[in-house]
């Protein structure tokens, strides 16, 4: 039986502060800022495991699962 590695990363987001004047705008620009900055993560094999808003911005957590690298005749091979 195969046993899932994973690898872990925690980020924060400062909160963008563009409509210090319309806070009530300011909370829907940094949900667009975080979401396409959660999306890169994504794109880049990052599931999103929990998110937390915090005072000055929020706190998210990814999950991935590790590439193992097998030694084949010297060669390295990354194994999906």
């Amino acid at each position: 039986m195969k046993i899932d590695k994973w690898e872990y990363l925690v980020v924060y987001m400062q909160d963008s502060d563009v409509a210090k004047d319309a806070p009530e705008m300011d909370i829907y620009l940094d949900a667009d800022k975080f979401t396409d900055q959660m999306n890169k993560y994504g794109q880049a094999g990052w599931e999103l495991v929990a998110f937390q808003w915090q005072d000055k911005g929020a706190k998210a957590a990814f999950k991935r699962p590790v590439k193992e690298v097998k030694k084949k005749k010297g060669v390295e091979v990354v194994d999906d």
